[in-house]
Formats: C-alpha cells, sequence, structure tokens
C-alpha cells in the first residue's frame, strides 16, 4: 500500500510540474514576451512555478527514493538494467530542470533587484509584492527576455521528463 501510495504522490507532482512549466511557456511567455500580459501578471506566474519547483522538489525526491528502495534492491539494478537507466535519466533531467526553473526566475528577479542575495530569493521567491516601491522595474518584455532561455529549456526537459515516465510506466523490459 505505502509504494502504490508513493506512485501516485510521485505521479501526480510529476505531471503538476511539468504542466505548470509547459503552461507558463506556452501561455504566458508569449504574451509577456511581446507585451500583452501585464508585468504583475507574468511575475505571479514565474512565482507561482517557482512555488510549484519547490513543493515538488521534496515529494518527487522522497517519493522517488522510496520507490527505488522498494524495486532496485540490490542497488546494482539501477546500473544495469534499462528501467534502471531510465530511472537515473529521470533524476537527472529533474535536477536540470529544477535548476533551470530557479536560475530563470533569479535571473528575473535580479532585474528588479540587482542586489539580491542567494538566501533571501530562496525565503522569497519572486512575489508580485517584490514590484512594489522598486523605481524603473522592467516591464514584462524584459522579464521575459531574461528567463525565456531558461525556461524553454526547462520545457524541453518537461517533455523528455515526460517520455521517460511514458517508457518506465510500460515501454522498457525489466
Amino acid at each position: 500500500m505505502l509504494l502504490t501510495t508513493a506512485f501516485v504522490f510521485h505521479v501526480l507532482s510529476g505531471a503538476l510540474w511539468t504542466g505548470a512549466t509547459l503552461y507558463v511557456v506556452y501561455a504566458t511567455l508569449p504574451r509577456a514576451t511581446d507585451g500583452t500580459l501585464g508585468r504583475a501578471a507574468f511575475v505571479d506566474a514565474a512565482h507561482r512555478l517557482l512555488m510549484v519547483t519547490r513543493w515538488t522538489g521534496v515529494v518527487l525526491p522522497v517519493t522517488g527514493a522510496y520507490m527505488i528502495w522498494r524495486l532496485y534492491t540490490p542497488i546494482e539494478l539501477l546500473a544495469m538494467t534499462g528501467r534502471g537507466w531510465a530511472v537515473l535519466a529521470m533524476l537527472s533531467l529533474w535536477g536540470a530542470m529544477n535548476g533551470l526553473v530557479e536560475l530563470g526566475v533569479l535571473r528575473m528577479r535580479r532585474e528588479v533587484d540587482p542586489d539580491l542575495g542567494w538566501g533571501r530569493y530562496m525565503a522569497e521567491g519572486f512575489p508580485v509584492d517584490a514590484l512594489a516601491g522598486v523605481g524603473g522595474v522592467p516591464g514584462s518584455a524584459r522579464l521575459a527576455s531574461v528567463a525565456r532561455p531558461y525556461l524553454l529549456a526547462s520545457a524541453g526537459l518537461a517533455v523528455l521528463l515526460l517520455v521517460d515516465a511514458a517508457l518506465l510506466a510500460g515501454g522498457i523490459p525489466g
């Protein structure tokens, strides 16, 4: 029962995270880039994506580690099977995607507050109220251009993660 629960939370968290990433890249990034989406709305979308990334950054490793412990014992199964390699690929894709979202939003936030330290950023993210009281705040097009390469790369990794998950769900022999 615990393994099934881990699978459910793992899949739901992965679906939420990849879906949020793809939505921000597909629906908000182009509109922010051309200026038809306001700065506050784009910042809110990026901050919410960051919060989803961080929340799933707890759930996915915990459930994934449990599933590895239950399904890949002895641990050599990770390095000696196709399914194990797919799990390792998923772990690598997840780490890279997580880092890209963090860096993209951090770069946006530093456009508003160039002296922002890593600790304060990690505590706050990029809430809309970070825009208040700051003179010369760049518009949504500038913020989108700064985050664009990171968000596009994270969307590409999200697609690869979904393909990897589909293969693990039924396409790779033990």
